[in-house]
């Protein structure tokens, strides 16, 4: 009698599913647009490589990407630590000292590039026109060389970590709490997947190609590291699959798709990628798509007493509609300015300008790093009412 009353007082107290933004939106932005898509270039490219990788293409130069979804996601970070005047007082190094040292990375670059680029370098660089990265024929100074080993290492903690706090999100929103055991099963896959981020990283820029080059002892070692994380990874899938079926059973009800679904697509971003190398651009596409739900979730709940309505013409939809148009602009002008000053005449230092744009990216990418490491505090109350303010106590 004891068990079937608990059972039934367990039922009765199930938390109903609340939503981030709304029911399908969380589900397709946390991870089903990104599995689908992911999905379709897997299988077309089986079935036609030649043409996979021109549909590749056409998404990287007209769908507009990086300027829609990839550079709003970096400016709306910044948005949120910097529209908490607190947040200065309270996270200095990343508030303040950060930024100080991307100037002065910046400052060195425009100091070195004169000096050190050549003008058979700077020529071909006004030939191409590459204003996203630094080519191979233009030198770059020690500290972004650097910096280019450090960025794999937050990169990949940064895109694994935030799908894992997206699927834990998620469970919360539903009602589940996992227990530690669970929560070490489906963590674990996201674990596995960041050293396989690492060393598809490695096997990129031919590290251990460069460490061990006699007899091409790098090139079998990172081939067997590449087989390892695969077994690796394969294990930690079927390792989530038992945690999610332990979470199901404890609470006795199926687990919303909003929750296994950002667990299930980072492993496709992963599977395409390893497939199909060039498509690593999408996966920083799907990235930036899960995180931007929660900085406008954010926005949303900031001024949600001042404005009211739903539609884009109520005055809720003109303000995030001027938010995102906002984020757009600025996050163009914070990425492209070394291009535009480039395009404008205002310099013939063609190769310092690439290699300031290429310190531009890096900078913001690594700073994003650590802005995220303090504006996302679930366990600080005033992050937690920021993000949760929107939902109905239970």
């Amino acid at each position: 009698m004891t068990v079937k009353s608990k059972d039934k007082k367990t039922a009765v107290a199930t938390p109903p599913v609340q939503p981030l933004i709304q029911g399908r939106v969380d589900a397709v932005l946390g991870g089903g647009f990104s599995l689908a898509v992911a999905i379709i270039v897997i299988i077309g490219g089986a079935l036609s490589e030649s043409k996979t990788d021109w549909a590749l293409g056409f998404v990287m130069a007209w769908l507009f990407t990086d300027l829609l979804i990839n550079s709003p996601h970096f400016i709306a970070s910044y948005r949120i630590l910097y529209s908490n005047k607190k947040n200065i007082a309270k996270h200095p190094f990343v508030t303040v000292a950060i930024p100080i040292l991307g100037l002065s990375l910046l400052a060195y670059v425009c100091y070195w590039g004169p000096l050190n680029i050549s003008t058979e370098a700077t020529s071909a660089v006004q030939a191409d026109n590459p204003l996203q990265a630094a080519p191979a024929n233009i030198p770059q100074p020690y500290v972004m060389m650097v910096l280019t080993l450090l960025a794999p290492v937050l990169l990949g903690w940064h895109y694994t970590g935030q799908s894992w706090g997206t699927t834990a999100c998620f469970a919360y929103l539903a009602g589940f709490r996992m227990n530690p055991s669970q929560r070490k099963l489906i963590r674990f896959g996201f674990l596995a997947l960041f050293a396989y981020h690492l060393t598809w990283a490695c096997a990129a820029m031919k590290i251990m190609e460069q460490l061990f080059p006699q007899q091409r002892a790098g090139e079998f070692m990172i081939s067997a590291l590449m087989s390892a994380c695969r077994v690796l990874v394969l294990a930690s899938f079927f390792a989530g699959l038992l945690g999610f079926f332990q979470l199901a059973k404890e609470h006795q009800r199926r687990i919303p798709a909003a929750v296994w679904l950002p667990w299930v697509a980072t492993y496709s971003w992963y599977v395409m990628v390893d497939v199909y190398p060039q498509s690593f651009f999408l996966l920083q596409i799907f990235h930036a798509l899960q995180y931007l739900m929660f900085p406008a979730r954010v926005e949303m709940n900031e001024h949600r007493q001042a404005q009211t309505g739903t539609s884009i013409w109520s005055g809720m939809g003109k303000h995030m509609l001027l938010y995102y148009g906002v984020l757009v602009v600025v996050g163009y002008l914070a990425f492209e300015w070394a291009s535009l000053l480039e395009w404008t005449d205002l310099t013939n230092q063609s190769g310092t300008m690439v290699l300031l744009g290429a310190a531009t990216v890096m900078y913001i990418n690594i700073h994003h790093y650590f802005i995220d490491a303090v504006i996302w505090k679930i366990r600080e109350p005033e992050v937690r009412e920021s993000l949760f303010g929107h939902l109905e106590p239970h």
